[in-house]
């Protein structure tokens, strides 16, 4: 059964199923509707991630196109009647504010819409992953960043430092695009707290709920997916260091390595022999490089040419190993009851809103956040009062 929810917000559930809107719940047997939402069960099948994330438009029958840009005009206009009275979406729930007649049409378009999807898309081989970071970045839209204006004062002093802060307080929600890159490098909604656009001078005006912040990040993150993807263990410590040594001798800088390894890595034409016997890179390529897409071993198809190929699968492996450890850490902190949360990720690193009398599972976060199958990765451990003094540990 096809069915609409009428909210995003667990406070406001509703739903529109076999012509009728429903509210305070969603069809048991409900089997897909369009896009995700935290109270939904697990055997709900989203139209969306077929997609791709694209917007029903894109993905719409020819015949339902003008009927659909009719209601979402409707819709818009709306939304912008409610804003010049006063009231937010945010406020209250949607369904409250429109009219039933209006919502049982869009619901419907939106079936219709879904169902044709369903049809003629194929479920993506990583559709489990992508449920698991949708379920992440809902879960963290829900929990406005905490600001506070007295760790920037310097900023501050100025009227840029002053309009930045403004903006910040009148949307603190990070809200996370799954499919904001083809590689499942997290992007943010044109809505969202720009938290991986901050200025690293602004970043002190985030600050935790409890006690720190603690951050971590994968060491050496993209020689570390190369192991992973030769199937051999990762190395311990600073794996650039490690290239350094092993493979010449340690007459270079690390600093001259991670040169020499990233124009190696990914550009076609550099030629490093000792780096080529480390790793090779057609043979990598030819296990997950068909000449017309990679498939990285997690299931994530993008289509690509060859001279981006490597650098697609190093990073897109990369991006769905860290992001599916996040999402586990995640399910983890509520299964032992943890008061630390969460509370957001930037690129390769996590930031916790950690409670100091939790100190006792920071080897359990940590073992959890490193480990993938056989193979583990080493990580960073960094510490702060607020997200622009953190300072290493680890």
């Amino acid at each position: 059964m096809l069915f609409q929810t009428l909210d995003d917000k667990e406070t406001c559930v509703a739903s529109y199923y076999d012509g009728r809107l429903h509210f305070d719940h969603v069809p048991e047997e409900g089997s897909a509707t369009w896009n995700y939402h935290s109270y939904l069960p697990d055997h709900v099948q989203f139209a969306e991630l077929y997609t791709g994330g694209k917007d029903p438009i894109d993905v719409c029958p020819e015949d339902l196109k003008e009927s659909w840009e009719a209601a979402q005009g409707r819709l818009k206009a709306l939304l912008k009647s409610f804003y010049h009275v006063g009231l937010t979406v945010d406020e209250f729930c949607f369904y409250e504010l429109v009219p039933h007649r209006f919502l049982k049409q869009h619901a419907e378009l939106k079936n219709k819409i879904t169902q044709h999807v369903l049809q003629n898309y194929p479920k993506p081989p990583n559709y489990d992953h992508l449920i698991k970071v949708e379920k992440l970045a809902k879960e963290v839209s829900t929990r406005p960043v905490k600001l506070n204006g007295s760790n920037i004062k310097v900023q501050l002093a100025t009227e840029k430092g002053r309009a930045e802060y403004a903006k910040y307080k009148a949307n603190p929600y990070i809200n996370y695009s799954t499919f904001g890159t083809r590689t499942g490098r997290m992007a943010t909604k044109k809505n969202s707290f720009p938290i991986l656009l901050m200025p690293k001078k602004m970043r002190g005006v985030i600050e935790p709920y409890r006690n720190v912040f603690l951050e971590f990040d994968v060491v050496s993150a993209e020689v570390a997916t190369l192991f992973y993807l030769t199937g051999r263990p990762i190395p311990r410590g600073d794996l650039h260091k490690w290239v350094n040594e092993n493979i010449f001798g340690g007459k270079y800088t690390r600093d001259e390595v991670k040169k020499k390894f990233f124009a190696w890595l990914y550009d076609p034409r550099k030629k490093n022999n000792r780096l080529e016997e480390l790793f090779n890179r057609q043979e990598i390529i030819n296990k997950f490089y068909d000449g017309e897409f990679i498939t990285n071993p997690l299931g994530r198809k993008i289509r690509v040419d060859e001279t981006r190929a490597l650098n697609y699968i190093v990073q897109s492996t990369f991006n769905d190993i860290f992001l599916t450890n996040i999402a586990k850490l995640s399910d983890k902190m509520k299964e032992w009851g943890m008061k630390s949360h969460i509370s957001f990720f930037i690129h390769d690193s996590v930031v916790l809103d950690f409670d100091a009398s939790e100190r006792d599972k920071i080897n359990d976060i940590m073992s959890v956040l490193s480990h993938f199958g056989d193979h583990k990765f080493d990580l960073h451990m960094n510490i702060g009062k607020n997200y622009g003094d953190m300072r290493e540990v680890l």
